[in-house]
């Protein structure tokens, strides 16, 4: 290939990559553990499809547990062994009753499969297919089922009700239909509020239906996110690494992390807020860009850690909450400081300043008034002896002085929380031996998403000054006070959302 081909090339695999959104392997993430059970009730017995889908985090964790002889795979033979062990503990958690009476649940086949996600990392998919004898029945039974199986993991929780072999379902909780098709696509609606179905209840009969009862009804009206994948992860996952595509991977790394600042949250709205008012310049910006990196990539690190090592004490995802509770605090901090400082200078009085020169000399000299607000350079000459200025009326509020301590605490905020992506990407490097360019790339990732915040920021520096050029009235004044507010309460309702 001609080096004007290359160029060619690599230009169109930037572009492509600067474009793409990071997208997870996982609609709903990769620490996810989801389930699917589906009910079909036959006037003999109840069959259930249980399906169990471990994310790249989850299935990383176990593999440790699958890989009996340490060769990093997951053979046939393995992934039996463990299928075997954890059944039982599997249908334990499967609590279904009929009349009040708990069924026992039995084994009619299972499958275990692995599927390539994010960074090449494995997925792990579990099927078993169950069936309970139903005991004498009377004219209108009542059916309890839950699924107790990892009710700490986050996740997709979904079941389904079929009648078949001329049952009829009835006053049911649940419903007829769907959505995920056994965990192959999700509805693009419900990505940020996942399905938690954990229980159902119904009645069924062979007769009639009862008068005033409710028929089972279907779910309609949902639109299906197929699985995607990763595009950060898939970078380090290439057959072969060469200077030519470690150089096209930091690039895209680092628009990668750019575009992904762009997506909701990320800080750009507290950012904005805080540096409407201030008196911010460029070094300010840089330094907020700087924590920003620091942050994102400790945290990434952190949690890789914590996910290879200390998971059999605390799963990764638990301290996601943590983490941005953390981040929200900080915010908060950050506006109630910020609102007593810019009250205090709203409210204080307008003052007038007078002083005079009485020069004893006769040459010609400049004098420069620098406004607080507005930068204005007078240049005038003078040719006398005695002469006197005097400035009346200066209202100008001047800006806040932007503190170390808050921008810092600012850029710890926006990188605190760690994008799942790079989390992925780090323990895919890992697994592929190739630990120190995926540190390059998280570290280029977080660059990509400081330089986005940073580019933010100083657009809205210089949209504050633009709006003090434009107008002195008191309305106008106020805008730094509403920013502050604006951050303390998108600092409460961080804190609110990390437990809900």
């Amino acid at each position: 290939m001609r080096s004007d081909q290359l160029i060619k090339v690599s230009f169109v695999a930037i572009i492509i990559g600067i474009l793409s959104l990071t997208a997870f392997s996982h609609p709903l993430g990769n620490f996810s553990v989801n389930q699917y059970s589906r009910l079909e009730v036959d006037s003999s017995e109840i069959r259930i499809r249980q399906v169990l889908d471990l994310a790249e985090i989850p299935t990383f964790q176990e593999q440790s547990l699958i890989d009996t002889d340490k060769d990093g795979k997951m053979s046939e033979d393995e992934l039996k062994a463990y299928l075997n062990k954890i059944t039982p503990a599997i249908l334990e958690n499967l609590i279904l009753t009929v009349n009040d009476e708990r069924l026992k649940l039995e084994v009619k086949s299972s499958e275990s499969r692995t599927e390539v996600g994010a960074g090449d990392l494995p997925t792990l998919k579990f099927f078993w297919t169950l069936s309970a004898k139903l005991p004498k029945l009377m004219k209108y039974n009542h059916v309890y089922f839950e699924n107790k199986n990892f009710e700490d993991r986050i996740g997709w929780n979904e079941i389904v009700i079929n009648h078949v072999g001329g049952t009829k379902v009835f006053d049911s909780t649940g419903f007829g239909s769907g959505i995920t098709d056994e965990l192959k696509a999700y509805p693009q609606e419900s990505l940020d509020a996942p399905l938690k179905e954990r229980n159902v209840q119904f009645k069924f009969t062979t007769a009639e239906l009862p008068p005033d009862s409710k028929p089972l009804k279907n779910r309609d009206g949902h639109l299906t996110k197929s699985i995607e994948r990763d595009k950060l992860a898939e970078i380090i996952s290439v057959p072969e690494i060469t200077p030519m595509i470690v150089l096209l991977g930091l690039v895209i790394a680092f628009g990668l992390g750019a575009t992904h600042a762009l997506s909701p949250g990320h800080g750009k709205t507290i950012v904005g807020a805080y540096l409407v008012g201030s008196r911010g310049t460029i070094k300010h910006a840089l330094i907020l860009g700087l924590t920003v990196t620091l942050t994102h990539t400790s945290s990434v690190f952190l949690l890789g850690l914590v996910t290879l090592f200390a998971s059999n004490f605390i799963l990764p995802e638990k301290l996601l909450p943590f983490l941005q509770f953390a981040s929200g605090l900080l915010v908060c901090f950050i506006g109630f400081s910020l609102l007593k400082n810019r009250l205090l200078q709203l409210i204080k009085p307008q003052h007038f300043h007078y002083h005079s020169h009485h020069h004893g000399h006769a040459h010609p000299h400049e004098h420069v008034h620098i406004s607080t607000a507005i930068h204005q350079h007078h240049l005038h000459d003078h040719h006398h002896e005695d002469h006197e200025h005097t400035h009346h009326g200066h209202s100008h509020l001047p800006p806040d002085e932007i503190s170390l301590k808050s921008l810092i605490s600012l850029g710890i905020s926006g990188g605190l929380m760690p994008c799942p992506s790079a989390l992925v990407l780090m323990l895919s490097a890992i697994s592929l031996n190739r630990t120190a360019y995926g540190l390059l790339l998280i570290l280029f990732f977080s660059i990509g998403l400081a330089f986005t915040l940073t580019l933010v920021g100083v657009s809205f520096l210089y949209l504050g000054r633009a709006f003090g050029s434009v107008s002195e009235n008191r309305l106008f004044k106020t805008i730094p006070v509403l920013s502050a507010l604006i951050i303390t309460f998108l600092g409460a309702f961080i804190c609110y959302k990390s437990f809900n």
